[in-house]
């Protein structure tokens, strides 16, 4: 699979090649061909080139179980708690509606100590968590999302794909599903991570007894948004952060996004509590602060490593599309030192 982009912003041609280099041609398809553009025809500020409609940014805790034994409690979980920023956004343009739309949970922690594997941030105090509310990816691989994004980004054409990919069709179909509140959906992390030496788990985040919110009818383009404000100011909310470990093979590979790895054979377990504070989400400077953040799964310490091939792409293309973002608005390429008050 081969096209050429009409130009780079040095004026040269680039190509696109998912059978050579999936991760660089997903970075010139995300970065060069959709951010860069909308930041030449004026968008300001730049926005993400994916989940870049903004819900809420809300200030929070990340408080670690005490039921954790001793031997998981390795790398972020050693801690008891930390302070973090959650950033809920769905993967839709601004002004668009929320209903439907894939949701998105950034946690960024704080006071983190130890070497980050993001090279640029290596001394950075931070680490990262990245969310949606589907337990499975679209796609199995990186070479698999080049294509799918060729299909659409280049040749505008995602429908004869997905007539070619059943089963993405169908996985995009279950990603639709309506959800009234961010705080009342059920996130997982898709993709599996490295615990520790010898580990690999996946994440998942339930909330916990979190009751009805206010009835925001769902036909409002920013319901979803306008319903977090107003349950924020009367109250917390609380949700759980469950760790699944691979305990089978077989049933649970590393590099094929799209297979469920199965509950009845390992169940996930309670690691931490993640606590949203009652506040103002429109408080003075807080949707800003937002925006400025980057979050990236690489941006972590070794022992959670993202692994296989779409994690890998996704270290490029995120930290990239940071990079352009940040440059274009005239905010600092470094994470926090602390988090905002």
């Amino acid at each position: 699979m081969h096209a050429l982009n009409p130009m780079d912003n040095s004026g040269r041609k680039k190509a696109v090649n998912c059978d050579v280099d999936p991760t660089s041609s997903l970075k010139e398809m995300f970065i060069d061909m959709i951010q860069f553009p909308r930041a030449l025809d004026g968008q300001c500020p730049v926005r993400r080139p994916v989940f870049s409609k903004q819900h809420g940014m809300v200030k929070a805790t990340f408080v670690v179980s005490k039921e954790v034994p001793a031997h998981r409690r390795i790398g972020i979980f050693k801690y008891d708690q930390l302070d973090a920023w959650v950033r809920f956004s769905s993967d839709t343009k601004q002004g668009l509606g929320d209903f439907k739309t894939t949701i998105g949970i950034g946690i960024k922690l704080f006071g983190v100590d130890g070497k980050k594997l993001l090279e640029s941030e290596s001394d950075a105090l931070t680490a990262d968590f990245i969310l949606q509310n589907h337990d499975v990816f679209f796609v199995n691989t990186a070479k698999d999302m080049c294509e799918f994004t060729y299909a659409g980004v280049v040749l505008r054409d995602y429908d004869s794909y997905l007539k070619d990919h059943e089963e993405t069709a169908k996985i995009l179909d279950a990603m639709e599903k309506p959800e009234t509140s961010v705080a009342t959906a059920v996130y997982g992390s898709c993709l599996p991570y490295a615990f520790g030496a010898n580990d690999y788990v996946k994440y998942k985040l339930v909330p916990i007894n979190v009751g009805p919110g206010p009835a925001i009818p769902t036909n409002n383009p920013g319901y979803l948004r306008d319903e977090l404000k107003q349950r924020l100011i009367k109250e917390e909310v609380r949700m759980g952060f469950y760790l699944q470990f691979r305990t089978d093979e077989a049933s649970m590979p590393l590099d094929e996004a799209m297979v469920r790895w199965p509950e009845n054979i390992s169940a996930p377990q309670l690691f931490a509590t993640l606590i949203l504070h009652q506040q103002d989400i429109d408080a003075p400077g807080q949707v800003t602060y937002g925006e400025n953040l980057s979050y990236n799964p690489w941006h972590t310490l070794a022992e959670h490593t993202p692994i296989g091939s779409i994690s890998d792409a996704r270290k490029v293309v995120y930290e990239e599309g940071a990079r352009l973002r940040r440059d274009r608005n005239g905010i600092p390429l470094t994470e926090p030192h602390t988090a905002r008050k």
